[in-house]
């Protein structure tokens, strides 16, 4: 009976509300002539806000010596040549650059044993040659050629050879400093190459991280009028080789370091970067890392976190025996993280540790336990933070905590005889979580593999 009173009673409750519905309606009907005035405010809008992590490997250090280039060759054709400008225009090109139309090949155009003439069109279909100006009344027409490339280490002691071929002008910039050009029309008869003082200005402006070689080149209009601007009468083109190569001698030592190391400028990463590849690691063996983050929009706590560390016998050696290891060989049997002790500092971005920058990791903790001593930043979105690393191979001492004084040291007695032939594998996840409203945030609190 309890039940079914409470049901009468609810619709009571509507039915009266409806009433009072339609009395104010009424009201609102009767009074619709007073003065009155309405204020909007358009175009409100709530946008979530957003986070964007980059991250640069600067500089890496192994028993002393530095990763570095040791040669790098660029050409014309390689497929990493972009079109940035036209004419006089703004407009940014695409889909270049073409192979240039050779007639059977050009009976006028130097050749190269490795680089390929290359030009381009107005509107990227076709023909690939020359075109007519913007205003239609003659074949002067540039094309302004853009190849990035990075070079890592000093450029003292270093060979280089640029070879530049145009038909028919060119200009040639290295980081946006003019270094040679030639206003002629038969550049495409020979190759230049930079020389003297030419030389010496292109070697002052390599420079550490990423490099931009610029080229314009112009092709002029055909004697015979607009006409014969084509690409069969007035083909146009641009040919370039480039080699730039440190002393060997320079290179020789750590011949598997230098090939493997690896350097990159502020980047999103897709896996394929390591900030550690070595693959014959000895007691005492030691090396050092700058790592530098961005983060844009929004302020940031930043964690860098070992994770998926595994530890591979990878073989299982007399000497290891002998040392206490079992015979268990295979995935998860290894001790090497167990005995690859690492130092970690907030740097000020030069990758030497200095009294009085904050110690993230304490020296002589090991790749095993390094996670219970997660590194952490505070970043401002404008800001870029730099992490300093060393690693040691055996017993590293140093810093317990800021202010105290170096130096770092490593010992290899630490690194034992069980850990021969022994590989561990990681990943170094570099995390971002916005600061506001985000009080008490800790790096042992990431779970870098939520569940769904």
């Amino acid at each position: 009976m309890t039940a079914i009173t409470n049901v009468l009673s609810s619709k009571r409750v509507l039915f009266s509300t409806a009433v009072i519905v339609a009395v104010i309606a009424a009201t609102i009907a009767a009074t619709g002539a007073f003065f009155s005035d309405t204020e909007t405010s358009s175009g409100n809008i709530f946008t979530a806000g957003a986070i964007d992590l980059k991250v640069d490997h600067l500089k890496q250090t192994y028993n002393g010596d530095d990763c570095q280039t040791c040669s790098i060759t660029l050409w014309s054709a390689d497929d990493n040549t972009d079109v940035v400008g036209y004419g006089g225009n703004t407009t940014i090109q695409s889909g270049f650059p073409f192979p240039a139309p050779q007639v059977d090949p050009h009976p006028g155009w130097a050749s190269h044993g490795t680089a390929q003439w290359i030009w381009a069109t107005n509107d990227g279909t076709g023909p690939y040659g020359t075109a007519i100006g913007d205003d239609g009344s003659n074949g002067v027409i540039s094309y302004t050629f853009e190849r990035k490339f990075q070079w890592w280490g000093s450029s003292v002691g270093v060979n280089f050879a640029l070879s530049t071929g145009a038909d028919n002008q060119y200009e040639v910039w290295l980081n946006g400093i003019p270094v040679k050009s030639d206003f002629s029309e038969n550049n495409f008869s020979s190759l230049d190459s930079l020389s003297g003082p030419e030389a010496a200005l292109f070697m002052a402006n390599l420079q550490t991280g990423e490099n931009t070689l610029t080229i314009k080149v112009t092709n002029v209009q055909h004697p015979g009028g607009p006409s014969h601007d084509n690409p069969t009468e007035n083909p146009a083109g641009l040919l370039y080789y480039l080699n730039i190569e440190r002393d060997q001698q320079d290179c020789q030592e750590n011949t598997g370091y230098q090939s493997a190391c690896q350097l990159w400028t502020e980047q999103d990463l897709d896996g394929s970067q390591t900030f550690f590849n070595f693959g014959d690691i000895k007691p005492a063996d030691e090396g050092t890392n700058l790592i530098s983050l961005h983060v844009y929009s929004n302020d940031a706590y930043i964690c860098l976190l070992p994770t998926n560390v595994e530890d591979d016998e990878n073989g299982v050696v007399d000497p290891e025996l002998d040392a206490g290891d079992d015979s268990n060989d295979g995935i998860g049997e290894g001790e090497l993280s167990g005995l690859i002790e690492f130092f970690g500092w907030n740097d000020d971005g030069d990758g030497e540790y200095q009294v009085g920058e904050e110690v993230l990791v304490s020296a002589g903790t090991s790749l095993q336990d390094i996670q219970s001593q997660m590194i952490a930043l505070e970043l401002a979105a404008t800001d870029t933070g730099y992490v300093g690393l060393a690693w040691c191979a055996g017993d590293q001492t140093g810093p317990q905590n800021t202010n105290d004084a170096g130096p770092i040291s490593c010992d290899g007695n630490g690194m034992s005889n069980i850990a021969q032939t022994d590989q561990v594998m990681a990943d170094l996840v570099a995390y971002a979580e916005q600061q506001r409203n985000n009080d008490g945030f800790s790096c042992d609190d990431v779970n870098l593999n939520p569940q769904p």
